[in-house]
């Protein structure tokens, strides 16, 4: 390893020049890849999408899985000059459409390992790769996860990715020896994340997504797994859990206590992490010990409504609009996230979305501290709440979940009794329905609600 980190180089490049005959990638489909190759093979990508005539400062919608072709593609669009967007390709077209009209994003659309469509008008090649970032120019869009609508396009700079990977690396080391399973997707910040984390330290990415896999893990000698709630109960199922494996980061919401225990119990060292896309992922990460630290390059304080503000070299560039950027920071240069917080004894508790807040009878609810008790039921895998229209409170809490066992309404609600007011009981229970995305959209559930419990005004004739 020679030569200091230089945040404007491209960080490939840099790991390609340090960990040469490192493993970058490797999985059952793909083989070994070296970070030499990775590097040629991206430059190879970039160069033949620039004779196709993509051009720099062009938006490209990049249909994402999380593959080996999926990553060479989004590397090599950058390399190319461009921005690229990666997708879940599992989204409806014209859910996809709305997004993007919304975004006013006029772009090229590209299947990895295929051809740009529409194929440009120009097909004179750029004269050169693209090797140096400004710390103020795009490097990827992400479609924020529009828990409560249409998402936004939450644009980061290549600045953004390393400097939150090295403040998360700098709490959790990796090294060039690990092996990180690519768990989460691509076009999802913390998908990215893990990426930036394994180029700038030269370990190894893990492809297969078999994070529930003991067996999996085992063999591929897995040592970094990054999780939401739901993929770490799945992995404490397996019979066999890997040696190998050191570190577990845990974030897109707050997990149960007694579920980190059960991981600790096996030997899991779990790390918890509050973090949002437009901070590029991790902000706040609570240690084994349950210590909470504020990541390098990262800012945070409260509100006096309690609302979490965050700043610093992580904060990305700003929202996509037309044909620019809106930067969606306050004069101080605060990002105000709609979460909620509070202190308690110098650690910090997410209360949860400002958004999320309803009103039954004059009671304030937030859904998110009924879901933390749901999950504690030894039954019940996922829980959503959201509300429902109620012709005498207002609204009342109906809740979604996903259960190993048929529960009926009336036992988890004398369940419940036990530990809510009964203001806090939802209505009824219905199934979770699939979700594209690590994080519910509520607004969905809330549709499929009245879908399923069709509301009746009671003034209506």
């Amino acid at each position: 390893m020679s030569g200091e980190l230089v945040l404007t180089d491209c960080l490939l490049s840099q790991a390609a020049e340090r960990h040469p005959g490192s493993v970058a990638a490797c999985g059952p489909d793909i083989g070994s890849v070296d970070y030499h190759s990775l590097h040629t093979r991206v430059s190879l990508r970039a160069k033949d999408l620039q004779q196709q005539g993509l051009r720099p400062q062009t938006w490209v919608v990049l249909q994402a899985s999380t593959d080996l072709q999926t990553l060479i593609d989004l590397l090599a669009v950058a390399r190319a000059g461009a921005w690229a967007v990666p997708i879940n390709s599992r989204l409806p077209p014209a859910y996809l459409e709305q997004t993007l009209i919304a975004a006013q994003l006029h772009h090229f659309s590209l299947v990895p390992g295929q051809s740009l469509t529409p194929m440009p008008s120009s097909s004179t090649a750029a004269p050169h790769l693209k090797e140096n970032f400004a710390a103020d120019e795009p490097w990827s869009g992400i479609l924020t996860s529009g828990s409560s609508g249409i998402p936004k396009l939450a644009v980061h700079s290549h600045e953004n990715l390393v400097r939150s990977a090295q403040g998360a690396n700098t709490l959790a080391p990796l090294d060039h020896m690990d092996r990180y399973l690519l768990s989460l997707p691509l076009y999802h910040v913390s998908g990215l994340a893990i990426v930036f984390r394994c180029m700038l330290a030269g370990a190894a990415m893990i492809f297969g997504e078999q994070a529930q896999d003991g067996d999996f893990l085992s063999a591929w000698q897995v040592t970094h797994l990054s999780l939401v709630e739901t993929q770490l109960r799945r992995l404490l199922q397996a019979p066999r859990l890997p040696s190998t494996l050191s570190q577990l980061l845990i974030g897109g919401g707050p997990a149960d206590p007694q579920l980190l225990q059960q991981a600790a119990d096996r030997g899991l060292s779990c790390w918890m992490s509050y973090g949002l896309t437009e901070m590029t992922a991790q902000v706040w990460t609570r240690d084994p010990q349950g210590k909470g630290h504020l990541l390098p390059h990262r800012e945070l304080c409260l509100a006096d409504s309690g609302e979490i503000l965050v700043r610093g070299q992580t904060l990305f560039l700003g929202y996509w609009r037309g044909q620019s950027l809106d930067p969606a920071r306050d004069a101080d240069g605060w990002f105000h996230t709609g979460d909620l917080g509070r202190w308690e004894n110098g650690e910090l508790c997410v209360v949860g979305r400002a958004d999320n807040q309803f009103i039954s009878g004059g009671e304030n609810i937030q859904p998110e501290s009924i879901e933390r008790i749901l999950k504690t039921h030894p039954d019940i895998l996922e829980a959503i709440v959201v509300p429902y229209p109620d012709p005498v409170y207002g609204e009342r809490p109906m809740a979604f979940v996903t259960s190993n066992n048929p529960i009926a309404t009336e036992q988890l609600q004398a369940w419940l009794g036990t530990q809510l007011p009964s203001f806090m009981l939802p209505l009824a229970f219905l199934p979770m329905p699939e979700q594209t995305g690590i994080k519910p959209r509520r607004r969905e559930l809330q549709l499929l609600a009245l879908q399923a419990l069709p509301y009746q005004d009671p003034n209506s004739p």
